[in-house]
């Protein structure tokens, strides 16, 4: 009897209690950030009908989710708990009676800190959370692609978002989705430990990875319904959102048909090669387009992707010799590549929607045989023209020498007349039979020289003694 009477009195009072007191906890923000290096403090206010209710009187544990263990402790006699070596004395845990809030310091803040961080008492009452953001300097940013992707119905879509300045592996992502006509609604967190979190919409076929390697967060929705169609957008750090992509699900019997050509190229090294990828069933400006290679003995490779909006994406290490195009009047892509290699012999396909694919464009680079016979023949050519032109300059002059021979030779007159010069020599000693007197050194023999032409009837000029030039001879 006893016993029932006070089990009765117990729950009259929990009852009593229920319908008279709330209480919660208020955690200040939603979302903080702070460079490494600095210091943050969260505040957690606990509000009661109840003006007893205070903090000093309770017991406070620190999470980083709802349902994940207990981090730190905070006893009301002043004591501390600390889960791993990770939560030093770094993390200063107090009380401030008069706002009536539980405090969390964290000092010297590392990049492994960011996190989101929950308070919690009576082992049911939870905070909103904070959620801390600890960056090297730069603050992130999301770039998602492909910015639209059409996915038949029962295929899988694939969507990526890229962050640069902080690393994948430190940061939880948020994945969004908005349909048409209605307001965002949460769809999933993955946090750094791997863990997933889902909204009630978001089933098993909504899967999300990280990728280190292109420091990507990816979401990868199998089966895709319908009804999945939508815009989905990453988050990081609670207010920092990717650009969006838009998923178009579509039916099977209107997927679009990619037809290349040509079919083969051969084409020598250095020369430039255009493929063209036309389009059925869809229209080029609002469909993305991806393009691949294959070398012989090799997997397919992406290598670059055109968007609708015109920007374009490119594999890491991939050349600068791809120019990509789109034919409006035809419906076709268009892939060429500038100054061709050997290298780049392989098979080259374009790609829609995911999954699309079309035959491919084989790719044969030759050796430049064919161009050393041609630097031959133009070496050939230009040295026939050389020889020529110096032989008709030569034949010019001597043109040239034998009209100014004519106009000087006077008239009637015989060319062995014109050339012929005749001299006579006035001797001082005449000739005669006796051998002549020996010369002293130092003495000489002078002649006048008379230079006239022959049967010339113009008067003939003398050289005196003056103007006559002398010659020493010797004799021996």
């Amino acid at each position: 009897m006893f016993g029932w009477t006070f089990s009765t009195l117990t729950l009259t009072l929990c009852l009593v209690v229920g319908q008279d007191t709330w209480t919660v906890l208020i955690q200040s923000r939603e979302a903080v950030t702070v460079t490494e290096g600095g210091t943050v403090t969260f505040r957690c206010d606990l509000r009661s009908s109840n003006v007893y209710y205070t903090v000093d009187r309770y017991t406070v544990h620190w999470h980083h989710s709802r349902d994940g263990p207990v981090i730190l402790s905070h006893y009301t006699d002043g004591g501390v708990y600390r889960s791993k070596q990770r939560y030093s004395e770094r993390f200063q845990l107090s009380r401030n009676v008069t706002s009536n809030s539980f405090i969390l310091t964290i000092r010297e803040l590392q990049l492994s800190d960011t996190n989101t961080y929950f308070c919690q008492i009576w082992g049911d009452i939870f905070g909103n959370g904070t959620r801390l953001n600890v960056t090297s300097a730069n603050v992130p940013v999301l770039l998602q692609s492909p910015s639209l992707e059409r996915v038949t119905e029962g295929h899988t879509a694939r969507l990526q978002c890229t962050m640069r300045n902080a690393a994948v592996t430190h940061t939880d992502v948020h994945w969004y989705w908005e349909q048409p006509g209605n307001t965002m609604q949460w769809g999933l967190t993955h946090d750094t430990r791997n863990i997933t979190r889902r909204s009630s919409g978001f089933t098993e076929r909504f899967q999300s990875s990280r990728d280190s390697s292109n420091e990507t967060f990816i979401l990868t929705i199998t089966n895709v319904q319908p009804n999945d169609t939508g815009v989905y957008y990453c988050k990081v750090w609670g207010d920092i959102s990717g650009n969006g992509s838009q998923l178009n699900v579509t039916d099977p019997l209107a997927d679009p048909v990619l037809i290349q050509d040509p079919v083969v190229s051969k084409v020598p090294e250095g020369e430039t090669v255009e493929f063209q990828c036309a389009m059925h069933n869809a229209s080029v400006i609002d469909t993305d387009v991806h393009w691949h290679y294959q070398r012989p003995g090799s997997n397919r490779k992406w290598v670059i992707s055109h968007f609708v909006n015109g920007t374009l994406t490119k594999a890491h290490g991939f050349h600068d010799r791809v120019q990509l195009s789109r034919n409006v009047s035809r419906n076709s892509y268009i892939l060429s590549l500038v100054n061709v290699t050997r290298n780049d012999t392989a098979v080259y396909s374009c790609s829609v929607w995911g999954y699309i694919y079309g035959a491919g464009n084989q790719l044969n680079v030759t050796e430049q045989s064919g161009n050393w016979l041609l630097m031959i023949i133009i070496g050939t050519t230009l040295a026939f023209v050389l020889l020529l032109c110096i032989f008709l300059i030569v034949l010019l002059y001597m043109k040239k020498w034998a009209c100014f021979q004519f106009r000087s030779k006077p008239e009637g007159t015989s060319e062995e007349e014109l050339n012929t010069v005749y001299a006579t020599v006035s001797e001082k000693v005449q000739k005669n039979e006796q051998a002549p007197t020996p010369l002293e050194e130092g003495e000489l023999y002078y002649a006048d020289i008379h230079f006239f032409r022959k049967k010339t009837t113009g008067q003939v000029m003398v050289m005196t003694e003056e103007t006559t030039e002398y010659a020493t001879i010797k004799h021996t």
